[in-house]
């Protein structure tokens, strides 16, 4: 074979590969990660999956509506780092919203997972009901570093 025709193959080659990267770029890494699966760190830290698994729930269901009765936070949690004590806050709107309640401490298990109920004392839980809340996980105290953070479901509130 004639070294031009080489090169004009090799070029072609090239290019038809520049093509599919530019069309499929966004979804190859996708594709890779499926076919891969977590090999190689620094491939799955680039697709920022989320490392934490966060659900909380404010729960309130008085038993006479004329009573007070307390609420509760519950709070299921994998992902975090182990064996480590976060402080809670409730924030309003946003992570970085202003505080609104300091909930309590939780420590994670040596898998990073923790279960918890907590016990809370709403004067007017339906006035939180129409509120963003966000659970934000500090290290150190309450006003410590931000670790993790996850809206709160307020469905449950009545």
């Amino acid at each position: 074979m004639k070294p031009w025709k080489l090169l004009t193959r090799l070029a072609v080659a090239l290019f038809l590969v520049l093509i599919i990267v530019a069309i499929f770029g966004p979804n190859l890494a996708d594709l890779a990660k499926g076919l891969l699966g977590n090999v190689s760190k620094p491939f799955s830290s680039t697709l920022s999956l989320p490392s934490s698994n966060i659900q909380a729930h404010l729960v309130h269901s008085p038993t006479d509506p004329s009573t007070f009765s307390p609420s509760h936070l519950q709070l299921a949690v994998q992902g975090l780092k182990p064996a480590t004590t976060y402080y809670l806050t409730i924030n309003e709107g946003s992570c970085s919203g202003p505080t609104l309640i300091l909930v309590g401490s939780l420590t994670t298990d040596d898998v990073g997972a923790a279960l918890k109920d907590f016990s809370l004392d709403l004067s007017d839980p339906a006035s939180f009901a129409s509120r963003k809340l966000w659970l934000n996980f500090h290290s150190g105290g309450f006003s410590g570093t931000s670790s993790a953070c996850s809206p709160i479901d307020t469905s449950l509130l009545r």
